[in-house]
């Protein structure tokens, strides 16, 4: 059995995100594979307004991932995601990453979605623009985004 790690490497950009392809905030699935561009401003645009420290707009669905761009002001719940790996492409600013460990607490907030509670163990990773980090489904992780700061970053949710 091969065990499963997150991975941290630096990407120098988020540019990285444009070879998914991109698509507009609220569309639907996109069967037919195009190419598709979204500016940095464009993106900006779409987390504009925070709810409960964490501004987010998924802006691609499609066949074998789904991709968002998040604004996290505050400090987020632990998740786990038993059927998709994620995948943090840092954009600007800073904040840690626990990845790991145990969870106690946790509840079921959807099939094979686990939100809450608290993690013991695990990795801390420091992420800063440009920073890209995979976390494999199933895998405990939080986010700790200190006072004053924020993260913004694009998630690519692949299936397990």
């Amino acid at each position: 059995m091969m065990k499963q790690m997150a991975s941290l490497v630096s990407a120098g950009s988020a540019g990285l995100l444009l070879g998914v392809g991109c698509v507009g905030s609220s569309f639907a699935d996109d069967a037919a594979a195009k190419t598709r561009f979204f500016s940095a401003a464009q993106l900006k645009a779409l987390i504009v307004h925070s709810n409960g420290g964490m501004a987010a707009d998924q802006f691609l669905k499609g066949p074998g991932s789904d991709v968002f761009i998040i604004r996290r002001d505050k400090t987020g719940e632990t998740e786990v995601h038993m059927a998709f790996n994620d995948i943090y492409v840092v954009k600007n600013g800073h904040a840690k990453i626990t990845v790991g460990g145990q969870v106690t607490g946790n509840r079921e907030t959807a099939p094979n979605e686990w939100r809450g509670g608290s993690i013991r163990g695990g990795t801390d990773y420091r992420l800063a623009a440009g920073d890209v980090l995979f976390i494999p489904a199933g895998m405990p992780h939080k986010t700790f985004v200190s006072p004053k700061e924020q993260l913004t970053y694009v998630l690519v949710k692949t299936p397990k």
